[in-house]
């Protein structure tokens, strides 16, 4: 098996950490278009888009293309811009995530999730 990946420029890594801040966008005013007890339902879902997220907003475009441009889960927003020509990457990773064995959303681990990200 080989290690490697595709290239793209850095137009195409624009387009693509734009798109995944659009489909977090959408995210945000679905859930105030649906509400308070939807979102605090939706809590953990929230958090793990968060996280997927903070990759792709808070580094400057060069360290989001050197951290991602090996991620093979990554790489596959390439794949919805050629499609879809939207993000689905943060839902996809929310429906990986949650399939987890451990993955357990129940009121006590969020507070726990909470607590270890304030940590961190």
């Amino acid at each position: 098996m080989s290690d490697k990946y595709p290239t793209f420029n850095e137009s195409q890594w624009r387009m693509a950490q734009q798109a995944v801040l659009d489909e977090y966008a959408e995210y945000i005013s679905e859930l105030q278009s649906k509400g308070v007890d939807y979102t605090v339902k939706n809590a953990r879902q929230l958090l793990i888009y968060q996280d997927l997220l903070s990759e792709w907003k808070n580094h400057r475009l060069p360290t989001v293309i050197s951290d991602l441009e090996a991620n093979p889960f990554a790489l596959t927003i390439f794949t919805d811009l050629k499609k879809t020509k939207t993000s689905h990457l943060l839902q996809r990773g929310y429906e990986h995530i949650t399939n987890w064995p451990d993955f357990n959303p129940t009121p006590l681990t969020l507070w726990l999730e909470l607590e270890e990200d304030m940590n961190i």
